[in-house]
């Protein structure tokens, strides 16, 4: 159990999380900084984010119907920790529902260990779905994970026992469980002062970034992962439908979304005009690291003529053949696989393929959480996967491995 109180609203003072990430409004951002550019009162589509905060004050329900008269999205708080359930999530979400907004779930992230984070992800999934979700129904947006501080004794502080890698594990969890990129509320602040400024744990997924009372300041990029998608502007705006004491009108969050409506009801599986896709977005792969991108190096080396052990572990044998293949190709030879040399390295695979290749792309899709046998021979169960991959990334779900399909999945 966690040592504080459960959070406030979920994304508060210090972080936030959702979006759609493959959707990416990352492109639409790129570039975009916390410099001087739009006020939220610019911004056309809005929405609320909720917990058992909103009626704390007053033990009264939330009347949603009300609430959706003036936005047209909404966040509510199903979880935090590995144990802690919202006690008005299932009530809320249930009445959310019943109206036109797009709702979704999220989960305040709150490590009690090291390795909580596929236990946090197990307590969220079973939350939200004992209350209806399943994050592919008409209406329903991504599932959001919220990482900010934590509160002990009465002060924000970082988590101490928060790891980038149980975060990574959540956000893979839950996306194999509702077939949906999650989105992640957080901010640069955070990332940091509590994660060393490395944010690439977020590459890939759609950001709810907070910064309030900055007018038309909007919040600062994540480093490593990209700008906002949705805007948590304040904590504190009065919204019809909220309860106060004294029959006055309560206070919420209150967020925007950086796209039209259409936007954003195509990411609430409703159809609509689906968000631009952005350029290709490729990690860098280097001596010294380890894993299955590493692995997708050595067996494309391979499947390109340059025979490489596929053992995960980028030592001085896959630098080599990297470099050699890099000269035969007319790159840098410096060894490191950065876009260039990926864009050259992929080999596009598609049903009835075989080899080296086939087997790297089923690798990447079991770490993405769609389980597929590494056995080189491209059929129809590794076909499946790769649509349902697809499909929750937004891509052309056409079973093809191509340049757009591999970049997605080695980004995560």
């Amino acid at each position: 159990m966690p040592t504080h109180a459960p959070s406030r609203h979920g994304p508060r003072r210090t972080a936030v999380a959702v979006a759609t990430a493959s959707l990416t409004c990352g492109a639409l951002l790129a570039g975009a900084s916390g410099s001087l550019a739009a006020p939220p009162s610019s911004y056309a589509v809005k929405g609320v984010d909720t917990s058992h905060h909103n009626h704390d004050a007053t033990g009264k329900a939330i009347d949603w119907q009300r609430v959706a008269r003036n936005n047209q999205f909404a966040f509510l708080k199903a979880t935090q920790g590995t144990r802690y359930k919202d006690p008005w999530f299932a009530r809320d979400f249930r009445a959310a529902s019943a109206t036109p907004l797009l709702r979704a779930p999220y989960h305040f992230f709150d490590p009690a260990g090291t390795t909580d984070g596929a236990a946090q992800a197990d307590h969220f999934i079973r939350t939200a779905r004992a209350a209806g979700y399943t994050g592919t129904r008409a209406g329903e947006l991504p599932p959001v994970l919220d990482v900010e501080k934590v509160r002990v004794n009465a002060k924000e502080v970082c988590p101490k026992a928060l790891r980038s890698d149980q975060l990574g594990i959540f956000l893979k969890r839950v996306k194999s469980a509702f077939k949906v990129t999650p989105v992640v509320y957080t901010r640069a602040s955070f990332v940091k002062e509590c994660m060393g400024d490395k944010g690439q744990t977020f590459k890939g997924y759609p950001l709810w970034l907070a910064r309030y009372g900055s007018d038309a300041n909007e919040p600062q990029p994540v480093p490593g992962a990209g700008s906002w998608t949705f805007w948590q502007y304040t904590e504190s705006e009065r919204v019809s439908g909220m309860p106060a004491r004294d029959g006055a009108v309560g206070t919420a969050d209150r967020n925007v979304f950086r796209g039209t409506l259409g936007q954003l009801r195509a990411m609430a599986n409703l159809g609509g005009t689906p968000m631009p896709q952005p350029p290709a977005s490729w990690p860098v792969v280097k001596s010294g690291q380890r894993g299955v991108d590493v692995a997708t190096v050595q067996l494309s080396l391979t499947a390109r003529g340059y025979a490489t052990t596929a053992d995960g572990v980028f030592g001085a044998g896959t630098a080599a053949q990297v470099k050699a293949f890099q000269r035969a190709n007319g790159l840098t030879a410096d060894g490191v696989v950065g876009s260039d040399t990926w864009a050259g390295l992929i080999v596009t695979v598609k049903s009835g393929s075989r080899g080296p290749a086939v087997k790297a792309l089923q690798q990447q899709l079991t770490d993405n959480g769609y389980a597929a046998t590494a056995d080189g021979v491209f059929g129809p169960a590794t076909a499946a996967q790769l649509k349902a991959f697809q499909k929750a990334e937004r891509l052309t779900a056409d079973g093809v491995a191509g340049a757009r399909t591999w970049a997605a999945l080695v980004a995560h």
